[in-house]
């Protein structure tokens, strides 16, 4: 007779460990910082493109601003030409114009570009007597031709990142970032004025 051979296979323990080894662990760790190193840089980034786009705003309203005073005194054309004056950031004078229009159209022309000014520099939100709010070293210019009737209304600030340098204005033109300029932002109008002579 032959012996009957009895199974084993459900009475010897299984050597192996259920769970996790440590190795595992370590990697499952490595993997999730990488992943929160990431993510912190992209709050980064993202924080930063946010202050981009809100200073881009508040320089748009600025260009309306003053667009909207060179229209409301069209008598006064000349005077908004500032030629080769940068105000805001680093400008203490106070702008005057005696050559066209009235002396009641001049003075407009005065108070418009020094509020101007003012609101470049920061003067828009003040915190324990100091300028806060605007753009970071804003300047504004204003190009006049004579000829075509027509402005040229800029302001330019500091960006946070370099990036290629504006080439629609020459405003504050080595004032970011060095000759390169890749810090400088801008934005511009062009205005043309309508024709008053019929």
């Amino acid at each position: 007779m032959i012996p009957k051979l009895s199974d084993h296979r459900g009475s010897v323990k299984d050597s192996r460990h259920s769970g996790f080894t440590l190795i595992e662990v370590l990697v499952t760790l490595l993997i999730f910082s990488i992943g929160l190193l990431g993510y912190a840089a992209l709050q980064s980034r993202a924080q930063q493109a946010q202050i981009e786009v809100y200073q881009r705003v508040y320089a748009l309203n600025l260009v309306d601003y003053m667009v909207d005073q060179i229209r409301s005194n069209p008598e006064a054309r000349g005077c908004y030409g500032l030629a080769t004056v940068e105000v805001g950031t680093g400008y203490s004078s106070a702008y005057s114009c005696s050559s066209y229009g009235t002396a009641d159209t001049q003075a407009q022309v005065v108070s418009a570009v020094n509020d101007w000014s003012s609101l470049l520099q920061g003067a828009g939100e003040v915190s324990a007597g100091n300028n806060v709010g605007g753009l970071l070293n804003a300047r504004g210019c204003i190009a006049y031709d004579d000829v075509n009737e027509a402005y040229r209304v800029s302001v330019v600030w500091q960006g946070l990142v370099e990036t290629v340098a504006p080439i629609a204005t020459t405003c504050g033109n080595t004032s970011y970032g060095g000759s390169a300029s890749k810090l400088r932002r801008a934005v511009t109008y062009l205005l043309q004025m309508p024709d008053l002579g019929g």
